[in-house]
């Protein structure tokens, strides 16, 4: 019996040593997403501004009568660029959105916003591209404990509620048999 207790004791604290690695994860995590939302910004400003630039040259800097133009225009092909421009603006406003919602914050609010509003193949790339490390930064640290501490209690939860509907003699304790040697 002590031996059982013991291993579970150790993979308790096994268990605890994982989450807190996993946790201290989070803040590089969301340091990459930003910094690959920022990358994706750039180069979404970058192809913007060609047609910025045409916009202040023929239209006064208005890209949406740039835009107008390109919808009226005769030529198909003129046409369908119109859809082209149109998305390349949206686009570059959600990215502009996404990015000012990470910027400057804490870790918790950056948390929030990427659980409620993720862009899935920013995701995507921040997971191909992540060499996981421990970070000893606070933020790491605080992240790490958090995580450990409240699925460790969790699992003791579970762990609890399962015991008390299974009952000692289903776990294989026999609650009769004294175990008092002395």
């Amino acid at each position: 019996m002590f031996l059982f207790r013991s291993l579970l004791q150790l993979l308790d604290k096994l268990l605890f040593a994982a989450l807190l690695v996993m946790g201290m994860q989070i803040p590089a995590l969301v340091l990459q997403y930003q910094q690959i939302l920022a990358a994706h910004y750039r180069e979404a400003q970058q192809q913007l501004q060609q047609y910025q630039t045409l916009a202040d040259r023929y239209y006064g800097g208005d890209l949406e009568q740039l835009l107008d133009v390109h919808r009226s225009n005769n030529v198909a092909a003129i046409r369908a660029e119109a859809d082209i421009l149109e998305r390349l603006l949206q686009r570059n406003i959600y990215l502009k959105s996404q990015l000012n919602a990470l910027t400057n914050k804490h870790l918790y609010q950056q948390l929030l916003h990427l659980m409620k509003h993720p862009d899935l193949a920013i995701a995507e790339e921040v997971y191909r591209g992540y060499n996981p490390s421990v970070p000893l930064t606070s933020d790491a640290l605080i992240a790490g404990l958090t995580l450990a501490m409240i699925m460790n209690v969790a699992l003791h939860i579970v762990l609890f509620v399962i015991s008390r509907i299974m009952g000692p003699k289903r776990l294989g304790h026999d609650s009769t048999r004294n175990n008092y040697t002395g």
